[in-house]
């Protein structure tokens, strides 16, 4: 199990889980997805544990046990500066233990932009990314994004159903309880989600701020061919987009993309033909212990 701690979210107070091991190897910074918590990692952090690898995170703003508006995790900027605060606390626990970020989902749009201009984007020694929301199996174009645009400007606060079906999400052995998990809620706000899309797309298209620092940091980009929420697509395009700035810094086998075939959303929980997902978190402890 986990133990709760509380970090200063200048304002609001934000609950941590600390996924403790004894004497790591490395310590893991998690960032998780919209509409859910941390507790719901405990699976990957017991098989994080059995080789020796601890892990800590968040509830998001909005999120599971944290304070705010249930779906608002905006705006960004405060959320990169929890994510400082989070991997200073990682430091803390296990000083000179190699930390590395995991974003999952909405944590993936936020663990790239992150790895892109965050403030200690510097200090985790690698970088973990798993079904990053940079495209959205269903687009938002035209009046629909300047409708959220507009809204996010005028009641940024005010949320919407994110519509996200337990069915899609994996292997329901593993992905439940979901629906009747009180921690779990369906909300996304407007600020959130266009803050969500509009940095999805320069994550797309290699147009969002990079500071260049954490470009020599190992980078392991994970998704489901068959994911219903967030768009293969979208990490297929970020991977040749980034590669090639990768190559002409020297810096291109640094980078790996997987693809699962057949698997959802969390690859992690399985897939919908019976995976357990096994294969997928052996893929993190290699990568992480590398």
């Amino acid at each position: 199990m986990y133990d709760l701690f509380d970090l200063d979210g200048r304002g609001i107070s934000i609950r941590g889980y600390h996924f403790s091991c004894e004497d790591p190897k490395a310590v893991v910074v998690l960032v998780h997805g919209i509409g859910e918590y941390c507790g719901r990692y405990q699976r990957v952090a017991d098989h994080f544990k059995e080789d020796g690898i601890a892990m800590v995170g968040i509830d998001l703003r909005g999120h599971g046990r944290t304070e705010g508006e249930r779906g608002h995790c905006a705006p960004r900027a405060e959320v990169l500066k929890d994510i400082d605060r989070l991997i200073e606390y990682a430091g803390e626990l296990y000083p000179g233990v190699p930390i590395v970020l995991y974003g999952h989902s909405m944590g993936g749009n936020i663990g790239l932009d992150y790895r892109a201009r965050g403030a200690k984007n510097d200090v985790p020694a690698k970088y973990l990314i798993s079904a990053p929301w940079i495209r959205l199996v269903k687009p938002v174009k035209g009046v629909l994004y300047q409708t959220v645009k507009l809204m996010s400007k005028i009641a940024p606060k005010k949320t919407i159903n994110s519509d996200c079906k337990e069915e899609d999400l994996g292997n329901l052995l593993f992905v439940r309880p979901y629906v009747e998990d009180s921690l779990v809620h369906p909300y996304i706000s407007f600020l959130t989600a266009f803050e969500g899309f509009s940095i999805g797309n320069a994550i797309e298209e290699g147009e969002n701020e990079d500071n260049g620092r954490a470009h020599d940091k190992p980078l392991l980009l994970m998704h489901g061919t068959d994911d219903k929420i967030c768009d293969v697509n979208g990490s297929r395009n970020f991977e040749k987009v980034h590669k090639s700035v990768l190559e002409k810094e020297g810096n291109a086998d640094k980078f790996e993309f997987v693809e699962w075939q057949g698997y959802y959303h969390e690859i992690h929980n399985g897939g919908p033909d019976g995976q357990d997902g096994e294969e997928v978190i052996k893929k993190m402890i290699d990568f992480i212990l590398a």
